[in-house]
């Protein structure tokens, strides 16, 4: 658990401070930034899907995410726009799935800011699992500790983590959403 995070504290630093949807701001232009940050998510989780069955987590999003664009009236990014992975076993799942499960836990806070920010629109994506979203991280680290039991699989771990990270912020440059 330690190894992934700091493997990854740089680029989730990075990230948490450039994305406009962690900025606060009035709740019209909260919402662009939420729908914005919504369809770049879409085609990441969809590329990231088989690596995220392999580990049997990480999976959940996509249901609240549709639902959330669909009311919206918006289409996501199609998948097909990841860079190339840099590994396809279980313990480059189980990296991928810490930073998707990681983005589930981070969701509540930001969910909390644009509910302060006086947004009402349903933010079903960012809700995750409400109150369970914590018990369900620590369910989650439980898992990947007893996964990820050997040096080399917590390498390519941190790799697949890094790598998550890295296609997350291109996707996002490629937006013009973050610099």
């Amino acid at each position: 658990m330690q190894a992934l995070r700091d493997a990854t504290q740089a680029l989730h630093a990075q990230l948490d401070s450039q994305l406009p949807l962690a900025r606060p701001a009035d709740a019209r232009q909260s919402l662009g930034h939420y729908h914005g940050h919504l369809r770049v998510l879409h085609g990441w989780l969809q590329d990231l899907a088989p690596l995220l069955q392999r580990a049997g987590w990480g999976l959940d999003p996509l249901e609240p995410l549709r639902a959330d664009l669909a009311e919206a009236g918006l289409a996501g990014d199609p998948p097909g726009q990841a860079g190339p992975l840099p590994g396809t076993d279980i313990a480059h799942a189980w990296g991928v799935a810490y930073v998707v499960e990681g983005s589930q836990l981070g969701g509540r806070v930001l969910f909390q800011r644009l509910r302060r920010a006086g947004v009402q629109a349903p933010l079903r994506y960012l809700e995750g699992r409400g109150p369970g979203t914590g018990a369900h991280w620590n369910g989650f680290l439980q898992a990947l500790r007893t996964a990820l039991a050997q040096p080399a699989e917590v390498q390519a771990a941190c790799q697949a983590a890094c790598w998550a990270f890295e296609d997350l912020l291109a996707r996002f440059r490629r937006q013009g959403m973050v610099p």
